[in-house]
C-alpha cells in the first residue's frame, strides 16, 4: 500500500485499534499495593528523577565487580554524592535524600550494602526469570497457565574462549532436550508453533566472532549450531536467532542462510532471526534477505524490534569515527518500524511476523496490517519482555492474539549488561511506558502517526484526556 487513500486506510484502522487497546488496557492496571505495583511505583520513581536515575545506573554498572561491603558502600556513596551529571539535570529532594544518606556511610554502610544488594536482586528478579531450570520452569509454567507463550534467552552469552563455547552449547542443548519435561503437560495454546522456543546469540558459540573473518566465523559457528539444530528437529523445538550490535548483524544473518544451504538443514521450519528497525538500513536490508529466503522457498519467523543497544552503538561509533548507524530520533524508528512491518506483512506466505514492542501505536500499525493485507492469524504474534508492560500483554491475549513473553534466564551477574538495557529502555525520556505512565500522555498523543511531523501545540485538540478515546 503506497497511495494516499491507501495509507489514509490503514491510519484509519490503526487509531480505530489503538483506542480499543487503550480501553480494554485499563481495566488490566494495577490496582492495591501489589509487588507488580510496588516494582512500577519505583521504576517511576527513576522515571520522574533525571539525576537519580543516570546515578543508580552507573553504580548497577559497576556493581558486578564489588565484592565486599565496604566496597558496594563506597562506590554508591561516591555515585550518589558526585557533583551535577553531565546530562546538566538538578538534584531533587529524592536525589538529595540520597546524597545525604550517601555521605554518612559510616553509620549506614551495612545498611547501604545490604539495601543496595536486596534492590538489585530485585530489579533482577523483575527482568530475569530465575537460574535454575526449576526456578525458571516455575516461572513459565504460570505464564503459560495465564495464556502466554514464551521464548528462553540464556544471558551471560559473552565468551571469551572455546571452552566457554562449549558450555553454552552444552547449556543450549540442555535446555532443547530437558526444559519442557521441566514444565510438565502443555496447557491449550493460541496455534503459533512449537511450544518449546528458544533465543540463541550467535556471539555464544564462538570466542572469535570476527566481521573480519566472515567465512572462519561461519564455520566455527556452524560447527556448534548443528547439534542445536539436529536437538530441535528431533524434540519438535524452535530457535531464534538473536540479534546483537550493528557491527555483527550481517554476519549473523549469512550465518544463518550459509546454515540453512546445508541439505540436511534446507526447509528448516521451526527457525527465527531478529530485524532492528532503529538501523538507518533496516529496510533495504530487510528486502534482501527476504529475497534470499523466497529463492530458498525458506520458511522463516521474524522478530520485529526497534533495538536495544541504541546509546551503545552510537558511543561505538564515535569512538571510531564511523557513521552512526541508528537512528537518533526515536519517531525516525518508529516510523522505519512500521514500513519494515508493512514489508513483512505483504510477505506473509514468506514469513510469519512477530511484532516485539509495547507502544500500543505500533502494535495498533501491525493490527491494521494484518487486515488490510489478509495476514492469517497463524502468521502473526506479539511478543513482550519478561517483567514490563503486564497490561498490554493481557489485553492482546484477552483478544485472542498470541503473546509470547521474552524470558531472560541465568544468573544476575552475568546479565548485568542485559539489566541495564532493560532499565534504560523502560525509563528513557522517550519510551511509550515513560511517556504513558509517567508523564500522562494522552491516548490521542500516542496513537499518533511517527511517518508525520508532530503538531504543535496549538494545533491540538482540547480534549486531549481520557474522553478523546471513543
Amino acid at each position: 500500500m503506497n497511495t494516499r487513500k491507501q495509507e489514509a486506510t490503514l491510519e484509519r484502522l490503526a487509531a480505530r485499534h489503538g483506542k480499543r487497546l487503550f480501553r480494554a488496557m485499563a481495566r488490566h492496571e494495577s490496582r492495591g499495593l501489589t509487588m507488580d505495583r510496588a516494582q512500577d511505583m519505583a521504576m517511576n520513581l527513576m522515571m520522574k528523577d533525571e539525576d537519580l536515575r543516570y546515578r543508580m545506573l552507573r553504580f548497577v554498572d559497576v556493581y558486578p565487580a564489588l565484592r565486599s561491603q565496604a566496597s558496594i558502600a563506597e562506590h554508591l556513596e561516591e555515585y550518589l554524592t558526585a557533583g551535577e551529571l553531565e546530562t546538566g539535570v538538578p538534584p531533587t529532594r529524592l536525589s538529595d535524600l540520597a546524597r545525604s544518606i550517601g555521605r554518612h556511610r559510616g553509620i549506614t554502610q551495612p545498611a547501604i550494602a545490604m539495601a543496595s544488594r536486596l534492590g538489585i536482586k530485585q530489579m533482577g528478579n523483575q527482568f530475569i526469570a530465575g537460574n535454575t531450570p526449576g526456578e525458571v520452569a516455575r516461572k513459565v509454567s504460570k505464564m503459560e497457565k495465564r495464556g502466554f507463550l514464551f521464548s528462553l534467552d540464556l544471558l551471560g552469552e559473552f565468551v571469551v574462549s572455546e571452552s566457554q563455547a562449549d558450555d553454552y552449547q552444552r547449556r543450549y542443548l540442555e535446555m532443547i532436550e530437558d526444559f519442557e519435561d521441566e514444565l510438565g503437560p502443555a496447557p491449550k495454546q493460541p496455534a503459533a508453533g512449537p511450544r518449546m522456543n528458544l533465543s540463541i546469540k550467535l556471539s555464544s558459540q564462538t570466542s572469535k566472532f570476527d566481521p573480519m573473518d566472515p567465512e572462519g566465523t561461519s564455520r566455527d559457528v556452524r560447527r556448534r549450531l548443528r547439534p542445536l539444530f539436529r536437538a530441535a528437529r528431533k524434540k519438535g523445538a524452535f530457535l531464534n536467532i538473536d540479534m546483537e550490535k550493528r557491527e555483527f548483524r550481517d554476519l549473523t544473518l549469512r550465518i544463518i542462510l550459509d546454515l540453512l544451504d546445508e541439505e540436511e538443514f534446507r526447509g528448516f521450519p521451526h527457525i527465527g532471526t531478529v530485524h532492528q528497525a532503529y538501523l538507518r538500513d533496516a529496510e533495504e536490508v530487510l528486502q534482501g534477505f527476504l529475497a534470499e529466503l523466497s529463492k530458498r522457498n525458506q520458511p522463516m519467523t521474524i522478530r520485529l524490534v526497534k533495538g536495544a543497544y541504541w546509546d551503545s552503538e552510537q558511543i561505538w561509533a564515535r569512538q571510531k569515527g564511523w557513521q552512526v548507524p541508528v537512528y537518533t530520533d526515536k519517531r525516525e524508528t518508529d516510523a522505519c518500524f512500521e514500513r519494515c512491518a508493512e514489508i513483512l506483512m505483504k510477505n506473509h506466505k514468506v514469513v510469519r511476523t512477530a511484532i516485539a514492542s509495547h507502544n500500543v501505536r505500533s502494535i495498533a500499525w501491525a493490527l491494521a496490517l494484518k487486515k488490510a493485507y489478509d495476514v492469517p492469524d497463524t502468521a502473526l504474534e506479539f511478543q513482550m519482555l519478561f517483567g514490563m508492560a503486564g497490561p498490554i500483554k493481557e489485553t492482546l491475549r484477552d483478544m485472542g492474539h498470541p503473546v509470547r513473553i521474552y524470558t531472560p534466564c541465568g544468573e544476575l551477574i552475568p546479565g548485568m549488561s542485559y539489566l541495564v538495557r532493560r532499565i534504560l529502555e523502560n525509563t528513557s525520556n522517550e519510551s511509550f511506558l515513560r511517556q504513558r505512565f509517567t508523564k500522562g500522555a494522552s491516548p490521542m498523543t500516542l496513537l499518533a502517526n511517527p511517518k508525520l511531523p508532530p503538531r504543535p501545540e496549538w494545533a491540538k485538540p482540547a480534549n486531549m484526556g481520557k474522553g478523546a478515546v471513543k
